[in-house]
């Protein structure tokens, strides 16, 4: 197989675009405590017509699943003698389990004020919730993507995927235990891991000999 340049590999920019995007919203809201986008936003997801419920079963798809769920993904690959790709999923997923607890500890900013409808307890930036399910479904996008499912039904599991991970990022604004710049921190920074992890997977198959 041809190695593939990391600098041509078009997710090394999407890596490199999302990870600088994060830092300057790390910096915004560690410097002045809030972004501005925070409460319009709060004020429209908070006013959507969906019960409080549906937002808590939404928002389960991204906190303890995540652990069986990856469990199973890097089991998988195993099984599956893709050793290379496993340990590659596996360190994106750990990494990005210590980031997350690295950050919130770092930029320490508070919980929203008020009464929340679920419990969180910790510091609130970045969404690990959202965080960590962007990392999980992405990579798990990716290898769908990458299997031998007919296009359409690639198409569907990626939409799906995608469509679960905005749900949880929403579903942490709706509860009232993240502001909207904690959950786009979890998105960027989601979106870059997985991006990095593509670019690893590129650069692991070009290392195998064809044939």
């Amino acid at each position: 197989m041809t190695a593939r340049r990391p600098f041509r590999d078009p997710a090394t920019w999407v890596a490199f675009a999302c990870g600088l995007a994060f830092l300057v919203l790390a910096a915004i809201v560690n410097g002045q405590g809030y972004a501005a986008f925070d409460e319009p936003v709060i004020a429209f997801v908070q006013g959507l017509p969906i019960p409080s419920g549906a937002w808590e079963a939404i928002t389960a798809a991204g906190g303890f699943v995540l652990i069986p769920i990856g469990i199973a993904l890097v089991a998988w690959l195993v099984v599956s003698r893709r050793y290379r790709l496993a340990v590659i999923v596996a360190v994106a997923l750990l990494g990005a389990s210590f980031f997350t607890e690295a950050v919130k500890v770092f930029v320490a900013r508070p919980r929203p004020p008020g009464q929340p409808v679920v419990y969180a307890p910790g510091y609130s930036f970045p969404s690990g919730h959202t965080l960590n399910s962007t990392v999980t479904y992405g990579l798990i996008a990716f290898l769908a993507w990458r299997s031998a499912l007919p296009e359409a039904a690639r198409r569907m599991v990626a939409v799906a995927l995608a469509a679960l991970i905005v749900g949880v990022g929403l579903s942490r604004i709706a509860l009232g235990v993240h502001y909207p710049s904690d959950v786009l921190a979890g998105w960027l920074a989601g979106i870059a891991i997985v991006a990095i992890a593509v670019v690893a997977a590129h650069l692991a198959e070009a290392a195998v000999p064809s044939g």
